[in-house]
């Protein structure tokens, strides 16, 4: 399995490492130089540096062979327009992001991004179930 992912802050790279520990390939792209330095140390030569909105970008990674695109950069925009063009430009089979604000979660699914992943509905639900049982009435 061929995936790219854009992002190289923690998500990404904690991504990256357990995809490429599960035998697959894997590209990162940031505009970050320092960023991907660090993860190239770790996990090998996966960086590719540039905006990975931008087609000419997407394509020296390789986002036409690829099977799956993560976009995990901390802007909605920028993953939303990047996982739009991975999935009708490149045709890629599965397009997943990480949602900042969850109120722009239905926007990604309208837009054909396949898996929209909320992380203020994912941090709340962990709160709350790790406090539930200091809220559950006595009868």
């Amino acid at each position: 399995m061929y995936v790219v992912i854009l992002g190289a802050g923690r998500i990404g790279t904690r991504m990256a490492a357990w995809i490429s520990g599960a035998g697959s390939e894997v590209t990162v792209i940031d505009r970050d130089k320092q960023r991907l330095k660090s993860l190239d140390i770790v996990l090998g030569q996966v960086g590719l540096l540039g905006d990975g909105s931008k087609i000419a970008v997407l394509d020296e990674a390789g986002a036409s062979r690829a099977d799956l695109f993560i976009a995990t950069t901390g802007s909605d925009d920028v993953n939303l327009v990047a996982c739009q063009i991975a999935k009708h430009h490149f045709s890629v089979g599965k397009t997943v992001s990480i949602v900042y604000n969850s109120e722009n979660e239905s926007l990604f699914n309208i837009l054909g991004i396949d898996s929209g992943v909320s992380i203020t509905d994912m941090v709340v639900e962990r709160i709350e179930l790790e406090l539930a049982d200091m809220f559950v009435e006595e009868v």
